[in-house]
């Protein structure tokens, strides 16, 4: 890769060398066109041989010098700075791509395109502050504004700017013709979190209430409500707010039924929590799965639909019953009597400490807090409570590559 860069960057510099002779041969008048020549001829044998020494700040010198920026030469400029940003080397992209940008008369599309490289040349150093710059620019022109607010969304979202990263996704369904991005409402509940980490909890139930408006379907926002409701004692509203959130995604049984399950005790409502259950079960059978996986990490619960639950769940994993069977004999006999069952889920909880809570369903990223936004492929909401469990991680069994 290295040797491939290397030559690619001589025949640049061999172009480059080109377009200046050809520009000195179309522009210089004929007493002064074979001194041009011969100036240019030797500043390109002694770039040359810079390049081939490995002495490219030297070479780089040279071809700036060597080389003015016209619509015949320009192209190549670009280029030379993009492979030293390819190759990590940005200082040297930022030195073309600055003298680009500098240069007077330059054509407005030469110079936005300027733009978009130092942009990119500083987002490569890691310098946000500075690309940040260069995107607003950019941002005021038309062709390239989608690109520089998709840009800036993302800068916003790095340094955790929520407000600023609304206004971008505002400015960008504006400028896409679509409606207002759903992830917005997440801005909102970070905000919210925000407010209550400094002890506002007024203003943490109005950026509530406008990340509802932006997303109506957002879980995120309601399980927040639901917390808030706990603290200020009203359990009522949490369980309602819990439920709403089982019933419209079931995957987050794991993270929900436990809370629903201390508000019922907070109400003194166990009885009533059996018969919620038994009935969310009926409506929705998909949360048999997520039931069985809460009970057997959280040991709160006790009643006869969360042991059909979990005997449900046994049962449907043959290499659970099997690792069962090896471990304890005699609870993988008794595996439809209480007391096998309750072997068997204690013996998981252990199996649990082990398992990670939750898994980006996008890259594979698993920890045991929620992240909202993949700390790895930067996706919201594809980070899952998890259901199962890894039993070759308890065990100490290496997992095979893929």
């Amino acid at each position: 890769m290295a040797a491939d860069s290397a030559l690619l960057l001589i025949l640049l510099f061999m172009a480059a060398a080109a377009a200046g002779w050809y520009v000195a041969r179309r522009t210089a008048p004929d007493s002064r066109r074979n001194g041009t020549e011969r100036e240019l001829n030797a500043d390109y044998f002694a770039g040359l041989n810079f390049l081939l020494n490995e002495e490219p700040d030297k070479a780089l010198e040279v071809f700036v010098r060597m080389v003015d920026v016209d619509s015949d030469t320009i192209e190549t400029h670009f280029a030379l700075g993009n492979l030293f940003r390819r190759r990590g080397e940005v200082n040297r992209a930022i030195q073309i791509h600055q003298n680009i940008f500098e240069r007077k008369g330059l054509p407005r599309r030469h110079r936005e395109q300027a733009l978009r490289a130092l942009a990119e040349d500083y987002l490569k150093a890691g310098l946000l502050d500075r690309a940040e710059a260069y995107l607003q620019q950019l941002a005021d022109q038309p062709a390239y504004r989608r690109e520089a607010l998709e840009r800036l969304v993302l800068i916003y979202e790095q340094e955790r700017e929520w407000e600023q990263a609304i206004a971008i996704r505002d400015r960008l369904a504006d400028e896409t013709h679509t409606g207002r991005s759903p992830v917005v409402a997440h801005y909102f509940c970070e905000l919210a979190q925000k407010a209550l980490a400094a002890d506002k909890p007024e203003q943490a139930q109005e950026y509530l209430r406008r990340a509802r408006a932006a997303d109506r379907d957002n879980l995120r926002g309601a399980i927040l409500r639901a917390e808030i409701a706990v603290g200020e004692g009203d359990f009522k509203l949490a369980s309602r707010l819990y439920r709403r959130v089982m019933e419209q995604d079931p995957g987050f049984a794991p993270l929900t039924l436990p809370a629903l399950r201390r508000c019922h005790e907070a109400m003194d409502d166990r009885a009533g929590l059996g018969e919620l259950l038994s009935a969310m079960v009926s409506k929705q059978p998909g949360l048999k799965a997520g039931l069985a996986y809460a009970a057997i990490v959280d040991e709160g619960f006790d009643d006869p639909i969360t042991r059909e639950c979990i005997t449900d769940f046994v049962r449907r994993n043959p290499m659970l019953t099997d690792l069962m069977s090896t471990l304890r004999p005699d609870a993988a006999s008794d595996a439809d009597g209480e007391q096998g069952l309750r072997r068997i889920t204690r013996a998981l909880r252990m199996l649990s400490a082990s398992n990670p809570s939750y898994r980006c369903e996008n890259c594979g990223f698993s920890g045991t807090v929620l992240q909202w936004q993949c700390p790895t492929c930067k996706n919201w909401d594809s980070t899952r409570p998890t259901a199962s469990f890894r039993f070759e991680a308890s065990l100490g069994v290496p997992r095979l590559a893929r």
